[in-house]
């Protein structure tokens, strides 16, 4: 078996709680030609000390003020030179025999450009949850809708041609870069390769930002799907836009049950038509506060 170079980039700030299990599930992989970055945002509350236990076994690291997750990444992919190029976050992990399976897939004849695995979905002691039903969507429609595909960013792979042909990760995004960069890879007509083989966990806890704000992930996902829009054809644009105004109006009726229901009229205020919603209507008359 051949062994392509494969990078992978940590972006770290202040999770020590978690990142020497993450640090530790990349290395213990054994992977014979691995480069392996931490790009640290000037943590504060051990992860230093965590990182430069490992240094030696690290291709580079930083710890420094960034611009956030996304900055960090797109820094760390500066600085790779494999054929492969995956990251994985400072609470998540890899596991075992990962990158040995992904570099067959993606080396020698008919090799994928694109792999998706099995992502497990694991707690804060790792206790195993189940797994995410991972899948490519039925149409680019279905994944900027939300309504298929589910390609889950712990387990995906990508050749380091992708990043070259169509560039990083975009800056201006902070919840949603890597669904953004899956849409402009499926708008440029590549298509991942799945594979059930148990590749990364994905660690569930209440202050990950996957737990703890879904609602932006939510709003950025309509930005996204905004930023396609003129590539559909006339009819599927109108279900894109019908789709997205029900969105947004759920993530609305959220917001306000988190706050209060005066959040909620600042958005009537400027949408009117949304009082045509019989869900709008039921939340601005019974704006009961909840706690978040």
């Amino acid at each position: 078996m051949t062994h392509p170079r494969i990078s992978i980039i940590t972006p770290s700030f202040n999770q020590a709680q978690f990142l020497e299990r993450t640090i530790q599930s990349v290395l213990d992989q054994n992977y014979p030609n691995l480069e392996y970055f931490i790009m640290d945002g000037g943590s504060t509350d051990g992860s230093v000390e965590i990182i430069r236990k490992y240094e030696k076994h690290l291709t580079g690291w930083v710890s420094e003020k960034d611009g956030g997750q996304t900055d960090a990444i797109n820094k760390g992919l500066t600085r790779c030179t494999g054929d492969i190029i995956a990251y994985i976050n400072s609470d998540d992990v890899y596991l075992p025999g990962t990158l040995n399976h992904v570099a067959g897939l993606m080396s020698g004849e008919n090799a994928a450009n694109w792999v998706v695995g099995q992502c497990r979905q694991i707690d804060g002691d790792d206790n195993d949850l189940g797994a995410f039903e991972h899948c490519n969507p039925s149409s680019f429609l279905s994944y900027l809708c939300r309504e298929s595909g589910l390609l889950p960013q712990p387990s995906s792979f990508w050749h380091a041609d992708l990043f070259n042909d169509f560039g990083y990760f975009a800056l201006d995004l902070h919840y949603s870069f890597d669904y953004e960069f899956n849409c402009r890879l499926i708008a440029n007509g590549q298509t991942a390769t799945l594979t059930d083989h148990p590749t990364a966990g994905f660690r569930m806890w209440e202050e990950s930002k996957g737990g703890s704000q879904p609602i932006r992930f939510g709003l950025e996902r309509i930005e996204v799907a905004r930023r396609y829009e003129l590539m559909l054809s006339l009819p599927e644009r109108l279900r894109l836009i019908r789709n997205m105004g029900y969105r947004q109006r759920a993530y609305a009726i959220q917001q306000a049950q988190l706050r209060s229901g005066a959040s909620l009229w600042s958005h009537v205020i400027t949408k009117p038509w949304w009082l045509a919603s019989s869900d709008i209507r039921h939340a601005l008359i019974h704006p009961e506060k909840q706690a978040a």
